[in-house]
C-alpha cells in the first residue's frame, strides 16, 4: 500500500502536476488522520470493555464477601438470641427469688461468659478505595450501600467490645468463688440472687437486644446490596 502511494507521488511530481500533488498530499494526510482517529476509537472501546469487565468483577467480589458475611451474621445472631432467652429466664428466677431453680440459675450464670462475636470481611469499602477499584464502580447506590454496611459493622463491633468489657470487668469479679466450675457445686448461693448479679444480667440482656437489632440491620443491608448488584449485573450482561 505504501509502495502504491509512493508511486503515485512520484508520477505526479515527474509529470509536473503540482496542484494535483498538493490535493493528493492533503488527501493522504486526511487518510492518515482518519486512521489515527479510528485507532484511538478502537483503543478507547477496548479500554472501556476492560474497565466494564473489571467493574463487573468488583461487583461479584463484593457480592461474594457479603454473602459470606451474611452466613456468619445469621449464625452469631442465632447464638446471641439463644443466650438472650437464657439470660431473660435467669433474670426472672432472680426477680421471683425462686430457690428451686438455683441449679438452672447457676448454669446460666456460667453462660454469661458466652457472647456473640462477628468476624466478617471488614473494610470492604476502604479496600476498594485503597486499591482504586472504587473508581470503577459506576453504580453509586452500590458503593454508598457498601460504605453504610461498613458503618453498621463498626457499630456492631463496638457493642461486642462493650459486651466483652462487661464480662471481664464486671462479671468475672462478681461470680469468682460463687460456683465451683469443676464440680458445678454452688459455694455461695445467696450471691446468685444478689442485686449485683441481677444488674449484670440486665446489662447484658439490654446489650444482647441491641446487638440483635444491629445484626438485623446488617443482614437487611446485605440483602439490599445483593439485589442492587444482581440488577446491575443483569442490566450489563
Amino acid at each position: 500500500m505504501l509502495k502504491i502511494f509512493r508511486n503515485i507521488r512520484r508520477d505526479l511530481l515527474t509529470e509536473n502536476k503540482f496542484r494535483k500533488y498538493i490535493l493528493y498530499a492533503i488527501g493522504e494526510i486526511f487518510l492518515v488522520v482518519i486512521g489515527i482517529l479510528i485507532a484511538l476509537q478502537i483503543n478507547n472501546w477496548n479500554n472501556l470493555r476492560i474497565e466494564k469487565k473489571a467493574e463487573q468483577t468488583s461487583y461479584q467480589n463484593i457480592r461474594q464477601q457479603i454473602v459470606e458475611d451474611s452466613t456468619e451474621l445469621s449464625g452469631v445472631k442465632a447464638f446471641n438470641l439463644h443466650y438472650l432467652n437464657q439470660y431473660a429466664f435467669a433474670n426472672e428466677i432472680i426477680k421471683s427469688n425462686d430457690r428451686k431453680q438455683i441449679d438452672t440459675l447457676a448454669l446460666i450464670t456460667i453462660y454469661l461468659s458466652q457472647y456473640s462475636d462477628f468476624h466478617g470481611n471488614g473494610n470492604i469499602f476502604q479496600n476498594l478505595v485503597n486499591s482504586g477499584e472504587i473508581n470503577l464502580l459506576q453504580n453509586a447506590a452500590i458503593s454508598n450501600s457498601v460504605q453504610k454496611l461498613e458503618m453498621i459493622y463498626a457499630h456492631l463491633n463496638k457493642l461486642e467490645d462493650i459486651h466483652w468489657e462487661i464480662i471481664s470487668n464486671e462479671l468475672t469479679p462478681e461470680v469468682k468463688g460463687v460456683i465451683n466450675y469443676a464440680t458445678m457445686e454452688i459455694i455461695k448461693p445467696d450471691k446468685l440472687y444478689s442485686v449485683e448479679l441481677q444488674n449484670i444480667f440486665v446489662e447484658i440482656i439490654f446489650l444482647t437486644k441491641g446487638k440483635d437489632v444491629v445484626y438485623n440491620q446488617a443482614l437487611e443491608k446485605i440483602r439490599s446490596i445483593i439485589e442492587l448488584i444482581e440488577e446491575e449485573v443483569d442490566n450489563k450482561s
